[in-house]
């Protein structure tokens, strides 16, 4: 945090480059003081441009064009992005600029979010009754995205600015009451700190801090969980769920949910439905179409089933991509009893596959196997004029007596 004098502009500078790994850097340049101080701090560093996002406000092109000066005056290669955010609420703005500026560069992302953006999230969030994850804030660096100023108050980016002659401009939408955050910024944390602590913001600065560090450890140790994505499913160690802490356990879950949800996830009341699905065996459904059931020693986390796919003819030598499985004829361990074009298809009500003396259903061989049911529907066979050779992986029918084999493999990709 800025000491009683301030932050030099050689100390901004070298914290500013400190942050920030090497390789390919973006400035997300608004045009306002925040970005304008990160742009000049790494200005003279090699491989640095900026990107400007245009969400089409009426305030939007006076910050355009402040940052497009800015850039300029700074030798920064600039770059404007416009959006077209479903709404102008700050939900839609968001998820479109971020989305424009992970289009627009494989590099690092630096944005200018300072220690008073900090301390608003750090509130707001507790004010939804958030828990560590929420109450850390602002992460220095997550993913591609960089956040050098987290500890520079945004009247020093002011200050500094106009001390190295950025010419910034203020983003009116800050102004707009409607917003929650500005609300937060203009009237609740200034009214809080007047009455009760005048070192508000320092203080949810350290909360943030602490939160942080209990998140990072958590965090740790639910990564070690092994989670298996496989075709529409999460597949979650149930014993995970189970034996530990409630608040690792929670973070596997909320893990799981993303991987099919995207951020952020699902909500306490999903979590805590995963959690208590590892005692049952019913389905049950937790959030946006998503079921979980108990599969074995696995939680399953289903989202809609993928279609059958289509039958597809296989000419050995030959390989075929039928879903997630790629069958090769031609080369391989499994001798197949097959001669000439077969058909790669999804097994079907009533498939049989002889077993040396009788035939037996697919379905009750894939159960035996251990597939589950969610994908036996889809699961590959081997036809050759209406009688199964082999299914996939599982089990191959006997030669017949003067029949030929074809050595054929099959891989099934992990999604």
């Amino acid at each position: 945090m800025a000491g009683q004098g301030g932050v030099s502009t050689t100390e901004l500078r070298r914290r500013v480059r400190s942050r920030v790994p090497p390789g390919t850097v973006t400035i997300a340049l608004s045009g306002g003081a925040d970005s304008a101080v990160v742009a000049w701090a790494l200005c003279d560093l090699p491989g640095v441009d900026a990107v400007t996002v245009d969400h089409g406000l009426p305030g939007s092109p006076a910050l355009v064009s402040a940052a497009t000066t800015i850039a300029a005056n700074l030798g920064i290669p600039h770059r404007v992005v416009e959006v077209h955010p479903r709404s102008a609420s700050e939900g839609d703005l968001r998820v479109a600029r971020l989305a424009a500026l992970e289009a627009a560069t494989e590099g690092w992302i630096v944005t200018g979010h300072t220690a008073d953006d900090q301390a608003e999230t750090v509130f707001g969030n507790l004010m939804r009754g958030a828990g560590p994850e929420g109450l850390a804030g602002i992460p220095w660096r997550r993913n591609r995205y960089v956040r050098p100023l987290l500890d520079v108050s945004r009247a020093e980016t002011r200050r500094l600015a106009a001390a190295v002659g950025l010419p910034f401009v203020d983003d009116p939408q800050n102004d707009d009451p409607t917003v929650r955050r500005n609300r937060i910024r203009s009237e609740t944390l200034p009214s809080l700190a007047a009455t009760y602590n005048p070192a508000l913001r320092e203080a949810l600065l350290r909360t943030a801090a602490s939160a942080a560090a209990d998140h990072e450890l958590i965090e740790a140790r639910a990564a070690a969980v092994p989670l298996v994505r496989d075709e529409e499913a999460v597949l979650v160690p149930a014993a995970a769920l189970t034996v530990l802490p409630h608040a690792v356990a929670a973070r596997v879950a909320r893990r799981a949910l993303r991987m099919l949800l995207g951020p952020p996830g699902g909500d306490g009341a999903a979590v805590g439905a995963m959690i208590a699905a590892t005692a049952g065996t019913r389905v049950a459904t937790v959030i946006g179409g998503i079921d979980v059931h108990r599969e074995g020693p696995w939680l399953v986390l289903v989202s809609g089933a993928p279609p059958s796919p289509q039958p597809v003819e296989l000419v050995p030598p030959a390989t075929v991509r039928v879903g997630p499985w790629t069958i090769t004829a031609g080369s391989g361990g499994v001798a197949v009893p097959v001669g000439g074009v077969v058909q790669v298809r999804a097994a079907r009500p009533g498939d049989r596959i002889a077993i040396g003396v009788g035939t037996k259903r697919v379905t009750e061989a894939l159960r035996e196997a251990g597939v589950p049911p969610r994908l036996r529907a889809r699961w590959p066979v081997i036809d050759e004029r209406g009688r199964i050779a082999w299914v996939v992986g599982v089990r191959v029918a006997p030669t017949p007596a003067g029949g030929s084999v074809v050595p054929m493999s099959a891989m099934k990709e992990r999604w």
